[in-house]
């Protein structure tokens, strides 16, 4: 797992860096919410994409300090609904799901093709991912006892599934499932969250247009008629 995870990323970025450097561009890192916090049954998983983060935080700076032009993204998905849970080798002998909530993969990829044109040294995709940074960084020990009750049930429905079912662990199995996984009743479709992080300018200016506008309304039944509600309205 760590040859695929942390090292297939880390050796991507050697491969991509003297293009990047000429091109000024962006590396896009997918690592993981769990990059921050290790659940139960996925430790080895966890670890890789601490891994990752970490390996990249110390990649900015030293680009950074050499004024290389080569930004880095790191992205912190939370659960997307992708066929990996239909093809992915488990040992519970039940069906494996992404721990709610779930988006579906389009507003994630969004997410990251923003990355590629405006970057963000790293974005959490989804509001289930940062809840579980803000829950880390404030609590840790509240995280546990959360995992503790739900840190298994959450990764599984109660459907049966054989430990020996077909996998894609060393070798692909046939087909194109689609970009979409078996959950698609259950996916959310936007994400409200990612979207104002995003566009906070836009979402800023939204904002401060309509308060300027209540205020205005508000002026002429609030002010009184004189020199200083005139002004009021000017500025307003």
């Amino acid at each position: 797992m760590f040859d695929v995870n942390s090292f297939g990323g880390v050796y991507g970025y050697w491969a991509a860096l003297p293009e990047l450097r000429a091109s000024r561009g962006t590396f896009i890192q997918i690592a993981s919410a769990l990059s921050y916090r290790g659940i139960p049954l996925q430790a080895a998983y966890c670890s890789t994409k601490a891994a990752l983060r970490t390996f990249f935080e110390s990649a900015r700076v030293e680009l950074e300090k050499q004024n290389a032009g080569v930004a880095i993204s790191v992205i912190l998905p939370g659960a997307i609904n992708t066929p990996q849970f239909d093809r992915a080798r488990q040992k519970v002998g039940l069906q494996p799901q992404p721990v709610p909530p779930i988006y579906q993969p389009e507003p994630f990829a969004n997410g990251v093709l923003h990355c590629c044109e405006h970057p963000v040294r790293e974005l959490p995709l989804g509001w289930g991912a940062q809840k579980l940074l803000w829950g880390q960084k404030l609590s840790p020990r509240a995280g546990d006892l959360v995992l503790l009750r739900t840190g298994w049930k959450g990764q599984h429905t109660e459907e049966l599934k054989p430990t020996d079912s077909p996998d894609n662990l060393f070798e692909p199995l046939p087909g194109d499932p689609g970009p979409h996984g078996r959950f698609d009743d259950r996916s959310r479709r936007t994400t409200a969250w990612t979207w104002l992080r995003l566009h906070r300018g836009r979402a800023g200016a939204a904002l401060a247009l309509g308060t300027m506008g209540l205020l205005a309304g508000c002026s002429g039944r609030f002010l009184p008629s004189d020199g200083m509600s005139q002004s009021w309205r000017f500025w307003s």
